[in-house]
């Protein structure tokens, strides 16, 4: 009898934690897979969305090279010629480009040669747009400049059309600009970290909590692992380090590897705020799991149990995708509703502020995340403790 109780694990079982881990393992790692290639997904589409936005200002370029196109154009009407901007960058007829700017030059003063359009050229090629539609929007700009309107004689542009255009189909010029500040590599960092990231590891705890516990009790296993030299406490405890310790490998392993390819895809990778994002990941989902593992401890049916911590954990992830369209950054673009940002403080996933985690290791640090992550963490403590003492002490349907 004394070997027995010295034997008797009070507190860990490594006999329980391996036996968890070989039932789950399978699991783990297909969840873990999903999740580190969406993670890589959505980092390599984030750097292709900034690479077609470019920090490179071709103003002076583009001016010159509406400065040259001009001239062509005018050169052409007054000589019936057929110069264009195609044909010289064909490198058709350089004598002819040569004489045409040596003429405008005497004529105008101006001071055209062809290695200054050359030069225009490979400038504004910097901006990633294709120069053909710098050299559409010269056409309609061109064309509309030398017009004035039949009635009022007003003077016709582009961008007046475009207004007008966009009023009569119901859209502000406001909103278009407003969307084309948007970032759409920022938008889906915000989707990733506070949705689509949050769904495989989210259904993983939901299964995982289920099991470890309401779901042995519900199929008799539990009176098995019971009858060995293990208490209650051992058993909740295990199972809540099992809790503990899986979501946070699986999350180190996908914040390793995108910070792994985020060195292929930028030039400049701010680590600090990559590791503070995906902590505050971690936080989030412990606090879930807690929540999850509280009703694994509380009912001793497997159904209950997952209607539960399911139902909340569905809840939480439906309410962040609704929320999304009520962000300010949303509204700001005319895509949301300022409405349906209600939706972000009835969910936990609202107090993972993506934007404010963001600015660690920037020159500006938002500290607005520090108050909401320990809200997180004492969520995750309380349940926790309420359901290992619970489990601990309820009566069991062995």
């Amino acid at each position: 009898m004394e070997i027995t109780d010295k034997k008797t694990a009070r507190f860990f079982s490594k006999p329980l934690m391996g036996q968890t881990i070989k039932s789950n393992w399978a699991l783990c790692l297909a969840i873990l897979l999903i999740m580190v290639l969406l993670g890589n997904v959505m980092n390599y589409a984030m750097s292709m969305m900034a690479t077609e936005r470019t920090d490179v200002d071709v103003t002076e370029y583009q001016e010159s090279f509406y400065t040259y196109l001009g001239a062509l154009a005018a050169y052409d009407a007054m000589t019936q010629q057929e110069l264009s901007y195609q044909d010289f960058a064909d490198g058709n007829n350089e004598a002819a480009y040569e004489a045409a700017f040596e003429l405008l030059n005497m004529q105008a003063g101006m001071d055209l040669s062809t290695e200054g359009f050359q030069s225009a050229i490979e400038g504004l090629a910097q901006s990633g747009i294709s120069l053909d539609k710098y050299v559409t929007q010269f056409e309609y700009i061109y064309a509309l400049n030398r017009s004035q309107g039949v009635f009022d004689q007003e003077e016709l542009t582009v961008s007046g059309m475009l207004t007008i255009t966009l009023d009569m189909m119901g859209v502000s010029s406001e909103m278009v600009e407003r969307m084309s500040e948007m970032d759409p590599a920022s938008m889906m960092n915000q989707m990733y970290y506070t949705a689509m990231g949050l769904l495989p590891i989210f259904i993983l705890i939901v299964i995982l909590a289920n099991s470890l516990i309401a779901d042995q009790v519900d199929h008799g296993s539990m009176a098995y692992v019971l009858s060995t030299p293990t208490r209650r406490s051992a058993v909740a405890i295990t199972q809540m380090v099992f809790m503990l310790v899986v979501p946070f490998l699986m999350i180190a392993v996908v914040c390793a590897t995108r910070i792994g390819t985020s060195f292929l895809f930028y030039d400049e990778v701010n680590v600090t705020g990559m590791l503070a994002l995906f902590g505050g990941m971690y936080i989030l989902v412990e606090a879930v799991c807690g929540l999850c593992y509280m009703g694994s401890c509380l009912f001793s049916q497997s159904k209950k149990s997952m209607a539960f911590g399911g139902g909340l954990a569905v809840w939480f992830f439906l309410a962040s995708m609704i929320g999304l369209f009520g962000s300010e950054n949303m509204v700001n673009t005319g895509m949301g509703v300022e409405e349906l940002s209600i939706f972000n403080k009835l969910t936990l996933v609202g107090l993972y502020d993506v934007d404010a985690l963001a600015t660690v290791g920037t020159g500006s640090v938002d500290t607005a995340f520090v108050w909401k992550l320990l809200v997180l963490a004492a969520v995750a403590i309380v349940c926790y403790a309420v359901g290992a003492v619970r489990f601990s002490k309820k009566d069991l349907p062995l």
